[in-house]
């Protein structure tokens, strides 16, 4: 009968401690999905609010859009509307979610260029370079158009190294890359041998696939500048 009493006892303490864990498991278990489900209504609020947020910005971005597509038909309202769009692509180029804020920059800084306010189109354009949420295609194009916009302020060297950077990504890029680094090499002091790179880097244009048409006119037009000088 002891026997029997002592197994009787641990069986049942046993049964006891696989309760106790199972309460402390099932409690840790409840806390993990309450925490999910906190998680994911967050996440899923934060994703509403993203999008509700690129909507709003999308429209006021086609609005200024509007604005600027209007001028033609109204004239005499002309610098009210360009002022109010500039106003709206300031404000999406500031606080808009990702993909409308870079393209309202991008729109703004060559509006600035237009009017002939090239400090705040650089900062624009150099805003679009160094926001990680930029498209690649709009940061591609803020580099190239701030080193062509820096010709002849920028020292050479750095505007050289950011025109090869762009010829290493390829693409259309790297034909209009060339056109700006022979650029570079046709200044009026130049050596011998970059007049003779600019004419290689020209002719490379004007053969690439990737060059448009108005890409290779420039080119050929630069090629006769040479064959003139020299």
């Amino acid at each position: 009968m002891s026997d029997d009493l002592i197994k009787e006892v641990e069986e049942e303490q046993r049964l006891l401690r696989l309760r106790s864990m199972a309460l402390r498991v099932g409690g840790v278990l409840v806390v993990l999905l309450v925490l999910a489900g906190v998680a994911g209504g967050v996440w899923g609020w934060q994703q509403h609010r993203l999008h509700t947020a690129q909507a709003v910005a999308s429209d006021r971005y086609f609005e200024a859009m509007k604005l600027l597509g209007d001028l033609n038909a109204l004239p005499s309202a002309e610098s009210d509307a360009r002022q109010k769009a500039e106003g709206i692509f300031s404000d999406l180029a500031q606080s808009a979610p990702q993909g409308v804020r870079s393209y309202a920059a991008m729109y703004l800084a060559e509006l600035k260029e237009q009017d002939h306010d090239r400090s705040t189109a650089l900062k624009l354009w150099q805003q679009v370079v160094d926001d990680r949420a930029s498209e690649r295609s709009l940061a591609l194009m803020a580099q190239y158009r701030l080193l062509n916009a820096r010709m002849g302020i920028a020292p050479r060297d750095e505007l050289r190294r950011g025109y090869q950077a762009l010829v290493q990504t390829g693409g259309s890029w790297a034909p209009l890359a060339k056109e700006g680094l022979a650029v570079l090499d046709l200044r009026d002091d130049a050596k011998p041998e970059e007049r003779a790179e600019a004419r290689r880097l020209l002719l490379e244009v004007q053969t690439s696939a990737d060059s448009t048409d108005d890409l290779r006119r420039r080119a050929g037009l630069l090629l006769q500048t040479l064959g003139e000088a020299g």
